[in-house]
C-alpha cells in the first residue's frame, strides 16, 4: 500500500513539473508572437530606450524558454527551481505596482493572444509559485550528454528570439531597406491642398502614410504614440496620411491610442504610389523636403527626438 501511495505521489509531481515548465515555454512564445506589443509595452515605462526594451524583452523570452526547458528536462534543477521562483516573485512585484499605479488592461504576460490584466497576473503568479513549492525536492537526471543538452537549451533559448526574431536596431543593420519615398510625387504633393492646408512646408515634421486596416501600421502607431509620450514631443509634429473608411479610421486611434496627432485622409492609390506599397511608412520632412524615412523596425526614438528637436 506504501509502495503504491509513492506511485502516485511521484506520477502527480511528474505531471505538474512538465506543465509548469511547459507553461513557461508557452507563455514565453505567446510573447514571442506579439512580441512587437512586448517591446512597446516594456518601453511605456519610460525607464530606457527603446532598442535596449527590445533586448530586455528578448531576454524575458529566452529565460522563461530556458527556465521552462530547463524543470522539464531536470538540468541543474535545483538552480532553476530557484530562479523561477525569484522570477516569478519580482514579476509578482512589478505587477503590484502595476496594477496600483496604472491599471493596464493587458500586461503582456501572456502576449496579446491571452490578455490578462496585472491582477489576474499576480494571482497566476502565486497559483505557479503554489504548484512549484509541491515540486520543490526534486532531484537532477542523471544521463550521458547532460552537459550538451542543457548548452543546446540554452543556444536554443537565446537563438530563438535574437535571430530569428531580430532586435530593431539589428534588422536595420543588418536588413534596412531603401527609402521608399517617390521624390518627385512628393514634390506635387508639396504643391496639392491638402499639403498646403497641413502648413508643413516650413520646420520638421514626421508624416506617416498608414492604412487603417493593417497590422504593422496600428503597431507602428502604438509605437510612434509612445516615443512622443516619452520623449514630450509637439504631437503638432506628427501628420497621420492615413486611408480607409471613417469607421476603420477612428477604430485605428482607439486601438493605438494615437489620438492626439493630426489625421488627414488620402487617397489609396496615391499612398501607395508615394511610398511604393510600403506601409507603414514614416517620412521625416524637413522645410517641405523629404530627408528620411522610416517603417515599423526603423522607428527610434533617438532619431525622432532628435530629428523634431533640433
Amino acid at each position: 500500500m506504501k509502495e503504491h501511495r509513492f506511485s502516485a505521489v511521484t506520477i502527480v509531481k511528474f505531471i505538474l513539473r512538465i506543465l509548469i515548465g511547459a507553461f513557461f515555454i508557452t507563455t514565453a512564445i505567446l510573447k514571442l508572437l506579439s512580441l512587437d506589443s512586448f517591446e512597446i509595452y516594456i518601453y511605456s515605462f519610460n525607464l530606457f530606450s527603446f532598442d535596449l526594451c527590445g533586448i530586455i524583452a528578448r531576454l524575458v523570452i529566452a529565460g522563461e524558454m530556458l527556465l521552462g526547458a530547463l524543470l522539464i528536462a531536470k538540468i541543474l534543477y535545483k538552480q532553476a527551481w530557484w530562479l523561477t521562483m525569484l522570477m516569478l516573485t519580482g514579476f509578482s512585484l512589478f505587477l503590484i505596482y502595476v496594477a496600483i499605479f496604472r491599471h493596464d488592461a493587458n500586461c503582456h504576460c501572456m502576449g496579446d493572444v491571452v490578455q490578462l490584466n496585472p491582477a489576474w497576473s499576480i494571482v497566476k503568479n502565486i497559483i505557479t509559485m503554489a504548484l512549484l513549492l509541491l515540486i520543490r525536492n526534486e532531484k537532477d537526471y542523471h544521463f550521458r550528454g547532460k552537459v550538451a543538452v542543457g548548452v543546446t537549451l540554452l543556444i536554443a533559448s537565446l537563438g530563438v528570439p535574437f535571430i530569428l526574431f531580430p532586435t530593431d536596431a539589428a534588422y536595420n543593420l543588418v536588413l534596412k531597406s531603401d527609402n521608399p519615398v517617390d521624390e518627385k510625387r512628393f514634390e506635387q504633393f508639396m504643391q496639392d491642398s491638402l499639403a498646403q492646408t497641413l502648413h508643413i512646408d516650413q520646420g520638421s515634421y514626421v508624416l506617416g502614410y498608414l492604412s487603417s486596416g493593417c497590422k504593422y501600421c496600428k503597431l507602428s502607431g502604438k509605437k510612434i504614440n509612445t516615443m512622443v509620450e516619452n520623449n514630450h514631443l509637439d504631437t503638432n509634429k506628427i501628420v497621420i496620411l492615413i486611408w480607409g473608411s471613417d469607421k476603420s479610421i477612428e477604430k485605428f486611434k482607439k486601438e493605438t491610442g494615437a489620438t492626439h496627432f493630426r489625421y488627414a485622409k488620402i487617397n489609396p492609390v496615391e499612398a501607395i504610389q508615394m511610398v511604393d506599397g510600403q506601409f507603414p511608412t514614416y517620412v521625416l520632412v524637413k522645410d517641405g523636403k523629404p530627408i528620411d524615412a522610416a517603417d515599423l523596425r526603423g522607428l527610434n526614438d533617438k532619431k525622432l527626438r532628435d530629428f523634431l528637436t533640433q
